[in-house]
């Protein structure tokens, strides 16, 4: 699992869906590209949906299954267990290896060792900090900024830097430590667990009374566990999973394997510590269906539903009218009053259009741009700077309702609603005063 995922990190900045990296998140130009759809600001209701639909699916992963999250998916345990731990269990051994050449006097052999390590660590920290930065500036261009000196795009490659340096620091020495003190989830977590919640644990009915069996009598009224605190050892965060549930407990598995070793070895079935609810470790009965996982699968299945029939009927075209800041209006010679509008007109389509800019709702007012039709390239926006000009008595009460369209050929691709306003009432031109 952790390979895929690193797997699909490095690649989706350079795979193309709809002639676009799968994912691009350009801030500068308030663009994202996500699959082959592209979102500005003011496609925040899809973006809504989408955060609403990852909350819903946290909730109901970890009420059915705990924390499938931290111990499968999250970038902290898949790099740390998937690369660096395997990096420094291939360079320095195991733990009690790693422990005796801590403690062992400063040697050549223990400074190549120590070096080589952190080298690596460095290098997989620019791999994944550029990658990182691939996806808000695309594969392409970032390959031409690595070629190029820093001072050429400082901003980038202070970014990139400083994601570099967080990161080494976060997996060569912070560790687990984000996991039980910075990490949120930890303390949320047991509000969306129950009983019968499938969690590591241990199985206290076939362990107990723990200790290693001294003859036949002794091994009859003992249980299975033999107290080797073999699966305290191997816990990233130091717990004992036979004291029961804990926080710091992130899921990841290892005791289970430590403990099914240890059962091989002498002789006696596995499974003492695995994943299983507390009701069920317990010796009860365990059930899957209950309320709280109702009740989030199907608010889940909605938002999906919903976002996937939003993102199916969206039009290839929308525009947004806006007044500049100032004055609303400018009274011209000749009783004509004129307004200002700010239209940007945006393309998802696959493939560049040619918009014509019209109104509706005045017949007799008079539309002046500088760019009519407007080409707007596929993927992209346009903002277009229009004047409604129309005689001050053709708006009774200073305000007219109108509407300014777009149109595709002769299809009409979008249209919004403004207001035309003027004046109340002109004020009466006063008379030049008298030369002295």
């Amino acid at each position: 699992m952790a390979f895929v995922l690193i797997a699909v990190m490095f690649l989706l900045p350079w795979v193309k869906v709809g002639g676009m990296p799968a994912v691009l998140l350009q801030i500068p130009e308030r663009r994202f590209a996500v699959f082959g759809h592209v979102f500005w600001p003011q496609d925040g209701f899809y973006l809504a949906l989408l955060l609403i639909g990852l909350a819903l699916s946290l909730f109901f992963f970890t009420a059915l299954v705990g924390r499938v999250w931290c111990g499968w998916a999250c970038p902290q345990t898949v790099f740390m267990e998937g690369v660096f731990r395997r990096i420094e269990e291939w360079i320095e051994g195991d733990r009690h290896a790693r422990r005796r050449l801590d403690a062992a006097p400063w040697t050549a052999g223990k400074v190549g060792k120590k070096a080589a390590k952190h080298a690596l660590f460095l290098f997989v920290a620019a791999l994944v900090s550029n990658t990182f930065l691939a996806y808000f500036v695309g594969g392409e261009r970032l390959v031409g900024w690595v070629t190029e000196p820093p001072a050429e795009h400082w901003t980038a490659f202070l970014i990139m830097a400083i994601t570099l340096a967080v990161f080494y620091f976060d997996f060569a020495w912070f560790r687990e430590q984000f996991c039980v003190v910075l990490c949120p989830y930890a303390r949320f977590q047991a509000v969306l667990t129950d009983a019968h919640t499938l969690q590591v644990g241990y199985d206290t009915v076939r362990g107990e009374p723990r200790g290693r069996p001294a003859g036949a009598r002794a091994a009859a009224e003992l249980g299975d566990c033999i107290d080797c605190l073999k699966c305290v050892a191997v816990c990233p965060t130091g717990i004992d999973i036979r004291d029961g549930y804990q926080l710091e407990c992130i899921g990841c598995a290892r005791c289970i394997d430590a403990c099914d070793g240890i059962m091989k070895r002498i002789g006696r079935p596995a499974g003492l510590i695995r994943y299983d609810s507390l009701m069920r470790l317990g010796g009860a009965a365990t059930r899957i269906l209950r309320p709280r996982v109702v009740v989030y699968s199907v608010l889940l299945i909605g938002v999906i539903a919903g976002l996937a029939y939003a993102l199916e009927v969206r039009a290839d075209t929308d525009m947004t009218v806006v007044r500049p800041p100032g004055a609303p209006f400018a009274v011209l010679p000749g009783g004509v009053v004129s307004n200002h509008f700010s239209v940007r007109i945006l393309n998802r389509g696959a493939a560049g259009r040619a918009y014509r800019l019209a109104l509706a709702g005045a017949p007799d007012a008079r539309l002046i741009t500088a760019l009519n039709p407007v080409t707007v390239p596929a993927g992209e926006q346009e903002r277009v700077e229009v004047f409604v000009d129309l005689a001050r008595k053709q708006v009774p009460g200073g305000k007219l309702p109108l509407t300014l369209q777009v149109y595709d050929g002769s299809a009409l691709a979008a249209e919004s609603a403004t207001t035309f306003l003027a004046p109340a009432a002109l004020a009466p031109v006063a008379p030049a005063p008298a030369a002295p």
